[in-house]
């Protein structure tokens, strides 16, 4: 401690300031350095400073983009210890290519084929670092079913999509996976001959269940064939790959059915099957019923335009869900079955109109049209303090998620940045939220998510005081791995997980100079992604 002490003595003499021996990290500042041997033990030297090791944020993962005239994949790496050291380098590799044809066996004549033009080939990342962000790349054939594409570095699945009616084709290897370069990839899809037809039908008790869309897919979900339509005696044809596979059915309701249509469930998967004609009963189906009624605002005025949502709600091994939008005077008219079923208005995010209702239960059928009610948006104030406990000042960007629900997916609440003393206001739905506080660059603070809940309409809430959290400055270099030569432009994303830990979340970015070298500012909490305040 001495001999850092004295160093530190002889480095701010030279500097002609005072030094900050232990808390130079977390007031902003760092210790002057020429080499690492001149910081502490759980610091390093990079660009003349002391960089000093986290001292709650932990593991986190970080995302490389190069601009795309530099022809280097993305770069993902998981499992970086911030308490080892925030010094991180990254070594981006050159774009990997494939390029061949596909093209189909013909019938009949053995070796014979003929290309495949329009045809889709998609490569999907398979070993993403950070599993929620995996890549995908898609060329198109052409005339003479010629493609080429380039990828990173990692392990790739191939999917061939022809053009309808065909079959999604999965190549074996060499084709798929794909690892590293290759040339003159064939990729040949079974004749149309080879492939299975299966002809099926499909009932609901003594009915035939027409309309409905019904396609195959494996026992992972992935596609094994494309989707067909039932006709009015329930019958569908599909292609599948040669034999046909171990499948199972998708059934549920057509692609292009409107709420005034007769209602068709979402149904369970059937199978496992490998026949060919499948005969599936899938039940007695409850009658239609409608669902009917008016959308109000707070002081009994229609609210035009709103999304009206149904979700059946009897376990019955299949659901149905539906939405419309109510027309001119609040009203709305769904076709769906009898049953009991949540139901939500959902006006537009817009601040000047209401706000999204409550969920209500109803059972059908019903004896009288529903009213439904939507309250006004709801109102939330803030505070942003910085680290040091004092009011942060104007131009803090404020933005406001309110997570999704059993009807109503995410949405964004209208947010201001802050003014002068450091408040702000948002506008949106009652729910819960995550808020995001980003400070301007030139504050070298980081980004602060936190979770909140904004109250019920007519009741301004109050949130508790959003403190931003120390800041962490990790800091490397991004270079070429063969040459070691500097990247520039490259941008360097590093993510946490959220609370449930299957979701990445930005928490800080930083851009290479002409030197390959980066400066990230990220949040030096245990958990950054949505902390209480």
């Amino acid at each position: 401690m001495r001999a850092r002490a004295a160093g530190c003595l002889l480095l701010a003499a030279a500097a002609g300031a005072a030094c900050n021996i232990r808390d130079a990290r977390l007031s902003g500042a760092a210790l002057p350095c020429s080499s690492s041997t001149q910081c502490s033990s759980d610091s390093v030297c990079f660009l003349g400073e002391c960089r000093g090791s986290s001292s709650q944020l932990s593991l986190v993962m970080a995302e490389v983009r190069a601009p795309a005239d530099q022809q280097l994949g993305v770069l993902q790496k998981a499992g970086i210890d911030l308490r080892q050291s925030v010094l991180v380098d990254f070594q981006m590799q050159p774009l990997l290519s494939a390029s061949g044809t596909v093209v189909q066996a013909v019938d009949g004549q053995p070796g014979a084929t003929t290309p495949v033009p329009d045809a889709g080939v998609v490569l999907t990342d398979s070993t993403p670092a950070i599993g929620d962000r995996a890549a995908s790349v898609v060329a198109q054939t052409d005339a003479s079913g010629a493609f080429s594409l380039s990828f990173a570095r990692s392990t790739w699945t191939v999917l061939v999509v022809p053009p309808v009616p065909a079959p999604p084709f999965r190549p074996a290897p060499p084709a798929s996976p794909l690892t590293s370069t290759v040339t003159g990839l064939p990729i040949v899809l079974p004749a149309p001959g080879q492939l299975a037809q299966v002809a099926g039908n499909v009932a609901v008790g003594s009915s035939a269940l027409a309309r409905a869309r019904v396609a195959a897919v494996d026992a992972s979900g992935q596609p094994l064939s494309v989707g067909a339509t039932t006709d009015a005696a329930g019958f569908f044809n599909l292609q599948l790959p040669p034999g046909p596979p171990s499948y199972f059915l998708q059934i549920g309701p057509g692609p292009d059915a409107v709420a005034t249509d007769p209602a068709i469930p979402a149904f369970h998967l059937q199978g496992p099957s490998t026949s060919t004609t499948p005969t599936i009963d899938l039940g007695a189906l409850p009658p239609p019923a409608t669902l009917a009624g008016t959308v109000l605002d707070v002081r009994q005025q229609p609210v035009a335009a709103a999304r009206v949502l149904a979700l059946g709600l009897d376990p019955t091994g299949w659901v149905i869900s539906r939405q419309i939008a109510t027309d001119a005077t609040g009203a709305f008219s769904m076709t769906v079955r009898a049953g009991q079923y949540a139901l939500q208005a959902v006006p537009d995010i817009d601040p000047a109109l209401p706000g999204v209702s409550d969920e209500i239960t109803v059972t059908l059928p019903a004896s009288a049209p529903l009213t439904i009610v939507c309250p006004d948006k709801s109102q939330g104030q803030g505070v942003v303090i910085r680290p040091d406990g004092q009011r942060v000042g104007a131009g803090y960007q404020i933005n406001a998620l309110r997570l999704p629900d059993q009807l109503v997916g995410a949405r964004t609440a209208r947010a201001t940045s802050t003014d002068t003393a450091g408040s702000f206001t948002i506008v949106g739905d009652r729910g819960h939220y995550l808020l995001e506080v980003q400070p301007p660059s030139a504050t070298g603070l980081p980004l602060k998510i936190v979770s909140v809940e904004l109250g019920g309409a007519g009741q301004a809430t109050q949130f508790p005081t959003l403190q931003l959290s120390a800041p962490l400055t990790v800091v490397g270099t991004v270079s070429r791995a063969a040459s070691q030569t500097g990247v520039v432009g490259a941008t360097v994303d590093f993510f946490a997980l959220d609370s449930s830990g299957s979701r990445s979340v930005l928490i800080g970015s930083g851009l290479t100079n002409a030197s390959g070298q980066y400066r990230a500012v990220l949040p030096d909490v245990p958990t950054p992604t949505d902390q209480p305040p």
